[in-house]
């Protein structure tokens, strides 16, 4: 096994930054180009919603591909290839001359994201300690937020000015994405680890199979399906229920809680890696995630500004460790981390469906927000206690599992009662 306190590791946390902050870039320019998109390709706002609602569709399919194929043939494969689907789709939208071309672009580009994303906590854990894990990837975590407040930014005032319009705005991100994506395929190398468990994980039906009986990624895939109906929804529907309120300045507000989350990515990644634990950071997340939903409702003023921060420390915190977990469980470790990671995304990106369907078409059918914020501030809460029986795996463990290694049949659902 290669060394991992191995500068490299810095190397590869760069790479894999970069290329998450490029595609979410590609990604979430659109929205603010949309007034200039649609003086040439005529849109509504359910088509509007549609082009952004496919990139997280694609997850439920190409997540779990995706995972499992980076098991199969490593991340640096894996990844490169998902950097040109990304860099492609990226590009290709510039030819889009109707709201079904650039749809179909956008699928795709999210089928490309949802093969990337699987591989960031199998290159980190193969190449990290455990006691560095969830900084490196809170990090990498924290290239979301930063792209989508850059893209949000600057697509109008900047890029679209200096690239010719949305359609050289395209082309140009594709271009850097694809640049990024052949740096990583020249630069990146698989690390030899676990050469015992290396032999097991080159059946791509067999890699799946095994990871859907262990337990703990049921439970995983779980909290984050009761959590992603939450933030997607207070995502997409807060600012105009603060505007609706009478808040001044909701956008701004917004961007408060997104900093706020970009900042505890990293910071709630330091503090978990120097506690050795996991499991407490997403139980009292889930709990304050699901306490400040209705503080969104009743507080102003200084008090809002506080919910809204603790909220984004939330964002920050949850996803960060919850998607380390699975390379420090013996029955996954980091040899099938990547398939793990895709079926965590494909169950818990459903719910990333179902909180703001039920949600928005709870406040069409009673004129308020309530019904629909109550209904996501139960569904978080009781994520608390699905995340109580998820297994702790950070080294401040009591039970002695070293990473990396297969368990034996007790991890499986077959064997372990809920």
């Amino acid at each position: 096994m290669e060394n991992k306190s191995s500068p490299f590791r810095w190397a590869v946390l760069v790479l894999l930054f970069l290329n998450i902050f490029l595609c979410v870039i590609a990604i979430y320019s659109i929205p603010p180009l949309f007034s200039e998109i649609g003086k040439e390709i005529p849109l509504t706002k359910a088509q509007m919603g549609t082009v952004m609602g496919v990139v997280v569709l694609a997850s439920v399919v190409f997540a779990p591909i995706g995972g499992a194929l980076s098991d199969k043939i490593g991340s640096r494969w894996a990844l490169g290839g998902a950097s040109v689907i990304i860099a492609a789709a990226g590009a290709f939208r510039t030819f889009s001359s109707s709201a079904t071309e650039l749809i179909i672009c956008m699928f795709v580009l999210g089928a490309g994201l949802n093969i990337l994303f699987p591989n960031v906590p199998k290159a980190l854990g193969t190449w990290f300690p455990s006691n560095e894990l969830a900084r490196a990837n809170g990090i990498c975590m924290a290239s979301v937020g930063v792209g989508m407040s850059i893209a949000m930014a600057t697509a109008v005032s900047f890029m679209s000015p200096n690239f010719g319009g949305w359609r050289g705005v395209v082309v140009c991100l594709g271009a850097i994405s694809l640049a990024i994506g052949v740096l990583w395929v020249l630069f990146y190398r698989d690390n030899k680890a676990e050469p015992a468990v290396k032999k097991k994980n080159k059946n791509f039906f067999l890699n799946f199979q095994h990871t859907l009986k262990v337990r703990d990624i049921w439970i995983i895939a779980i909290f984050n399906l009761l959590n992603g109906m939450s933030w997607v929804a207070i995502l997409s529907l807060l600012p105009i229920v603060l505007e609706e309120r009478g808040v001044s300045k909701p956008g701004e507000l917004v961007s408060v809680m997104m900093l706020t989350s970009v900042l505890f990515n990293i910071l709630s990644g330091i503090a978990s890696d120097k506690a050795g634990r996991r499991k407490p950071f997403l139980v009292i997340g889930a709990i304050a995630h699901g306490i400040c939903i209705p503080g969104f409702l009743l507080f102003n003023g200084v008090s809002l500004v506080i919910a809204l921060v603790v909220y984004g420390a939330v964002l920050g915190t949850l996803v960060p460790i919850m998607m380390i977990i699975p390379v420090e469980l013996k029955s996954i470790g980091p040899a099938l981390t990547g398939t793990a990671v895709g079926v965590i995304l494909m169950v818990g990106n459903t719910g990333s469906f179902i909180g703001p369907v039920v949600t928005g078409k709870s406040m069409d059918i009673s004129g308020s927000p309530w019904p629909g914020f109550i209904f996501l501030s139960i569904a978080v809460i009781f994520s608390a206690a699905v995340g109580l029986i998820i297994r702790e795996t950070g080294r401040g463990k009591s039970n002695g599992h070293f990473i990396g290694e297969y368990q034996s049949d007790q991890d499986s659902i077959s064997s372990i009662s809920f």
